[in-house]
């Protein structure tokens, strides 16, 4: 026997609620870059301290001093984070850079072996490598990029999600 989902109409007001919210913020971040990095940058430093804060409730029913090392440093960097956001938001393209860099490096090295077991996609996996690596450097000498590349990423998400939110209330479920 199918079970039928019967959604309430206060369900589906919150997902209309939800979706028009996404969207808006969406467009706030696409609109607002310099505002959504310093959002993010706060986001990022109050993670900090609360997985430090984590850190030291497992430290205390494992008395492990790595964990309690962990987490001191943990909310030092939060607390780094939240008290300069503005160094914050700058470091943020260039960790994004060092993810862009390791993701390509790992990508060619994989197209390698790939290569190696004649797998004809290794082309595909050695370009987008290559193109990782050259956008990482591009956003190292040119952090801006980086900025409105996360900013372009985030805002875009919202929005699409958003979308998704509202097909779901238009249909019902």
């Amino acid at each position: 026997m199918k079970k039928e989902i019967q959604p309430t109409a206060s369900r589906n007001i919150s997902r209309l609620i939800i979706s028009l919210l996404l969207m808006f913020c969406g467009a706030y971040v696409l609109f607002n870059p310099v505002a959504a990095l310093m959002t993010t940058s706060l986001i990022l430093g109050l993670f900090f301290i609360v997985t430090g804060i984590g850190y030291f409730f497992v430290f205390y029913q494992s008395r492990s001093y790595m964990l309690m090392i962990m987490g001191i440093l943990d909310i030092l960097i939060g607390l780094i984070f939240v008290s300069n956001l503005g160094l914050t938001a700058q470091s943020i393209p260039i960790i994004f850079a060092l993810w862009c860099l390791f993701i390509g490096i790992t990508q060619i090295a994989s197209s390698l072996e790939m290569k190696d077991f004649q797998i004809d996609a290794w082309k595909w996996v050695f370009g987008l490598g290559l193109l990782s690596v050259l956008f990482a450097f591009l956003i190292f000498f040119h952090p801006a990029i980086g900025i409105l590349t996360i900013t372009l990423l985030m805002g875009s998400y919202l929005i699409i999600y958003g979308l998704f939110e509202f097909a779901r209330f238009i249909q019902g479920y």
